[in-house]
């Protein structure tokens, strides 16, 4: 299936590590968000567990090994191009233990850069996607809630 016009919404993963108040960002080296600053992930690969994708995308994009926790949010991203839809993700953020983290920060993957970001700047910055602004509010907010995966 084309990631681009695609006949049904595709299943991604988001990578979330909070660490001292800061966030842990990739730069997107495409489409959609091409440029901006987002959260790691991907596709879900088929025959994949939520927590495989999770970790295997987690370590291609920074580098990082580290254990998920489970989904602390569920967005979407539709991307409408002449009425048509051109991008459709359906992405399941995924919560890493902070304390599991190891390896050397590099960006790898689809990533064209990885970098901590201060929650709070992370609102701030005209250069990160609407939805990991979204996910840093919340964050800040404490309103986020945790739905443990095996």
């Amino acid at each position: 299936m084309s990631r681009t016009y695609p006949s049904y919404a595709i299943a991604s993963v988001g990578c979330v590590i909070i660490k001292d108040e800061s966030l842990l960002l990739v730069r997107r080296g495409y489409a959609p968000g091409e440029g901006m600053w987002s959260i790691p992930g991907g596709v879900i690969e088929a025959g994949e567990t939520i927590r495989e994708a999770a970790k295997r995308e987690l370590f291609e994009e920074t580098g990082l090994v580290a254990e998920p926790i489970g989904i602390i949010d569920v967005v979407e991203v539709i991307t409408r191009s002449n009425n048509l839809v051109k991008f459709h993700y359906v992405i399941l953020d995924v919560l890493f233990d902070t304390n599991s983290v190891r390896g050397e920060l590099r960006a790898g993957g689809d990533a064209l850069d990885v970098a901590w970001f201060d929650l709070a700047e992370v609102i701030s910055r005209d250069d990160v996607t609407r939805s990991t602004k979204k996910l840093a509010e919340k964050i800040l907010r404490g309103e986020i809630s945790l739905i443990r995966i095996t």
